[in-house]
């Protein structure tokens, strides 16, 4: 039997056996689910293959290394800072060292340092 209870005060409602052993069983699987999915959170799956990977810290470049990246595409320095979403005031001090791009730039700079035709992607 399941006893419903609402503002008004409560209503008793029976169910029949077959209903029962519906709800105990999704109970149940609701239960089991929630396990295999702990067992997935902590890595104790065997049925899974996981695979890690750690990417290292893209690399430092100097105000000489941008300007040769940047003209590598070639771009001047207004084409360059809309490839590297940044100011073209941001561009020049980057290549005259007066600041240093944040991590995201820097990969962004090293992927266009491997391959020129990056940056033409994203013109």
């Amino acid at each position: 039997m399941i006893r419903l209870i609402s503002a008004s005060g409560s209503v008793e409602k029976s169910c029949s056996k077959s209903q029962e052993k519906v709800n105990n069983m999704t109970k149940s699987t609701l239960e089991k689910s929630i396990e295999e999915l702990n067992q997935l959170l902590d890595g104790n799956d065997p049925g899974v293959e996981r695979h890690e990977r750690h990417l290292p810290i893209p690399p430092e470049f100097t105000g000489e290394e941008i300007k040769k990246i940047r003209q590598q595409i070639p771009a001047t320095q207004l084409v360059f800072a809309q490839i590297m979403a940044a100011s073209p005031r941001t561009v020049q001090a980057w290549e005259t060292n007066r600041s240093k791009p944040n991590g995201p730039a820097r990969r962004l700079m090293q992927l266009i340092e491997l391959d020129p035709s990056v940056a033409r992607l994203l013109m």
